[in-house]
């Protein structure tokens, strides 16, 4: 009978990789917290996301970098308690400073370390912007038919509706002269209100040229500032190197006009402050229909109140036609702006600041620039 086989490792035997490297290579920000959810360690990139340095952030409350009465705080008692591990998903973190992300967000005991806590979190904004524009997209292609529709099955029949009473003004008298009034006046409200439908309609393409966008907010605040906006103080943050974005001026101004409107609309009618920012940032990329590759939207452009911001339960669909916030609003607005975004390959959306509401747009940057500059260098 033969004697015992010896088995020998599959793979030839390497040096275990530091725990430390594993973390400071983990992508998903990680948080250690004490029994007082104290931090005790983070990962590089939860220093990344909460905007400081591990030396500034050990020993600090994780309550103090958030916005007060955060949820994150009530869950990680709640595991502390022997609730087990707990995850969130699609969580709003209010940091300190004012932004809000979202993320998943994984909490777990430390066995060996009784209080002890481990958070991680996933922060997953991007992929809502992708799922958002889709619906945008979707709601877009939607309006644009039923526009299309009313158009020809609404409109034109109203046309002759309208016809008929004034035919028969001349044969009524007194209060049925009244009724053929309203007849007409709501026949042309009606037309009116197919008429901005219209707009969403699919149309000729876009013109595109490179455009300043600080010159698109710059009128659109002077021409808020002249009427709609006289109560409102307004506030420009802008990045002065921003590069120029491709497409059609007068788009774009109708898109931010209504974005602002609606910021005023929404701000108290004492102190109330509207700001403009740009920003220019990597790392968003985004498929565009008929193209190869995803297209990178680094020009930010932020419009933001202080008003009292927006209903949960409608922050995920504002941008659909039809749904709106204010009791004699059309909901056409928004839905408009985010047809206009996406036809210039970008992307909208709303978060609720603090206080208020965030209006961010992305948008690619103007590519004929470049192409001049390599043309010449050629």
């Amino acid at each position: 009978m033969d004697g015992p086989v010896e088995h020998s490792a599959p793979y030839p035997s390497e040096p275990a990789c530091p725990p430390d490297l594993l973390l400071a290579n983990l992508p998903s920000p990680l948080v250690a917290l004490d029994p007082e959810l104290c931090i005790r360690a983070v990962n590089p990139a939860a220093e990344a996301l909460l905007s400081a340095s591990a030396r500034v952030l050990l020993g600090r409350p994780l309550a103090d970098l958030l916005a007060p009465h955060a949820r994150l705080v009530d869950l990680a008692r709640h595991v502390q308690s022997g609730a087990g591990s707990l995850s969130d998903y699609g969580m709003e973190l209010a940091l300190a400073r004012g932004e809000v992300v979202t993320v998943d967000c994984h909490l777990a005991p430390i066995v060996e370390r009784p209080g002890f806590l481990l958070l991680l979190l996933h922060p997953c904004s991007v992929a809502h912007r992708i799922d958002a524009r889709r619906a945008q997209r979707g709601s877009a292609r939607s309006i644009a038919g039923l526009a299309a529709t009313l158009a020809h099955e609404v409109k034109n029949p109203l046309s002759g509706i309208r016809g008929a009473a004034q035919l028969l003004e001349p044969a009524v008298s007194g209060e049925d002269k009244a009724l053929l009034a309203l007849i007409c006046e709501e026949t042309d409200r009606i037309v009116k209100l197919v008429e901005r439908m219209e707009a969403f309609g699919d149309g000729a393409p876009i013109e595109r040229r490179p455009v300043n966008i600080h010159q698109v907010l710059e009128h659109v605040r002077r021409l808020a500032e002249s009427g709609f906006a006289r109560h409102v103080r307004f506030v420009e943050l802008y990045d002065p190197s921003l590069p120029e974005v491709e497409g059609d001026r007068d788009r774009l101004i109708q898109a931010f006009l209504n974005l602002v409107k609606n910021a005023a609309e929404a701000v108290p009618a004492e102190g109330g402050t509207i700001t403009l920012s740009t920003h220019y940032r990597h790392g968003v990329r985004l498929a565009v229909p008929h193209a190869r590759t995803a297209q990178e939207l680094p020009i930010v452009v932020e419009v933001k109140d202080n008003g009292p911001g927006v209903p949960p339960d409608l922050e995920e669909h504002l941008f659909e036609p039809f749904v709106t916030t204010k009791p004699k609003g059309k909901g056409l607005g928004l839905a408009l702006v985010a047809k206009v975004v996406a036809d210039h390959g970008g992307v909208v959306s709303l978060e609720r600041g603090d206080p208020g509401t965030i209006a961010r747009v992305r948008l690619p940057a103007a590519l004929r620039p470049r192409r001049a500059e390599a043309e010449a260098e050629a």
